[in-house]
């Protein structure tokens, strides 16, 4: 292991990115620098093992309905109170507990799941912020699930 001299100056500033009762300077440099491996292995242990919560694409037709009922736009809010309403038969213990930002799962997979149909066209990309917005395309896929 190699030695450094460091002024004054930057060991204040290692000492405000460290972790109290965590961190050495090396394992502060170590984050800064992007090399610690164990960071990215950490994070993936906490993630929820597949097929313990919902999957994404299972909130893709409460959106589609939701939206279709409310009128083909509404704001995000009125849409996922829809979308827990028909799929409150299929959301499980897990989808109900809290991430670490404080949002509930199954929020956030539905999330995940609008940002996939805006990719797939089926939804809007430049509706108002805060405003889900069907597109031709998902106003089409919406009424082949409803006949």
């Amino acid at each position: 292991m190699k030695s450094i001299r460091i002024d004054d100056e930057v060991w204040v500033a290692l000492q405000r990115r460290a972790k109290a009762f965590e961190d050495t300077p090396n394992s502060v440099l170590r984050r800064i620098l992007h090399l610690d491996k164990t960071q990215g292995k950490r994070y993936r242990s906490n993630r929820t093992p597949k097929g313990v919560k919902t999957p994404q694409r299972a909130y893709r037709n409460p959106i589609l309905r939701a939206l279709y009922e409310l009128g083909g736009h509404a704001q995000a809010s009125d849409v996922l109170e829809k979308v827990h309403v028909l799929m409150a038969n299929r959301l499980n213990e897990s989808d109900y507990q809290p991430l670490a930002s404080g949002e509930i799962r199954w929020r956030n997979t539905a999330h995940w799941e609008r940002n996939a149909m805006v990719e797939e066209g089926l939804l809007k990309k430049n509706s108002p912020r805060g405003v889900w917005e069907l597109t031709a395309k998902g106003i089409a896929e919406a009424e082949a699930l409803l006949e």
